[in-house]
Formats: C-alpha cells, structure tokens, sequence
C-alpha cells in the first residue's frame, strides 16, 4: 500500500499523528521536518493542507484524536501509517513521548513492532 491509495479518513489519521509527534518536541528536528515535507509531497502539498486544516478543525485535543484512529480498522493502511511515523521519528532520535505515542499506536492498532539489535 502506498500513501496516495489511502482513504480521507486514513490520510485525517495520518497528519493528525505527524502533528501530534511534532507538537512533541516543539521545534520540529530538522530530519524530521524533512520526512514530513517528503510525505506532503507524495500527498500533494495543497491536499497535504486541506487535510491538516481539516485535522485542526476536527481535533481539539489528543484524546479525541486517539478516539477517531480507532475507526481505522484496514490493517495495510494501519501499518503504513505507523511506518511512516517511526519512519519520521527516527532520525531525530526517538523522544520520551514520541516513543510513548508509537508504542500506543501499535497496541490500538495490534501491530506487532520488532527491532533489530
């Protein structure tokens, strides 16, 4: 699955999690802010815009975000989404509470993690 095969509500899922790591760390790294302009590219950066609005409009706190990604139930779209995000926070070193968010997100989502030592 590719990021342009996404539903509107995945893609709502999508960007509301890269916000939510962003918001994180405050000042986004830079490799990060690099991965996230990546993936508005892929999306288009006007749709990428529209949908991010949209996510602001929707969301007024973390809790009723975690609350809609549980009506994301197609599993190819859930792993694309949860890659992405670790795809996103590696680079800039995993922090304390992006590590806390990916670690939710695979057990919502029952997405079994496994890393290489």
């Amino acid at each position: 699955m590719e990021l342009h095969e996404l539903s509107h509500d995945e893609l709502i899922a999508l960007v509301g999690l890269l916000e939510l790591m962003g918001a994180s760390e405050g000042e986004i790294p830079d490799e990060e802010a690099v991965r996230i302009e990546g993936v508005a590219r892929q999306l288009g950066e006007e749709r990428y815009r529209a949908v991010a609005a949209e996510v602001d409009r929707r969301f007024r706190d973390e809790g009723e975000l975690k609350a809609f990604l549980s009506t994301i139930t197609r599993r190819p779209a859930r792993e694309l989404i949860y890659g992405v995000l670790f795809d996103t926070a590696v680079p800039g070193a995993i922090d304390r509470r992006e590590s806390r968010l990916l670690e939710w997100l695979a057990k919502e989502w029952d997405i079994e993690t496994t890393f290489a030592e």
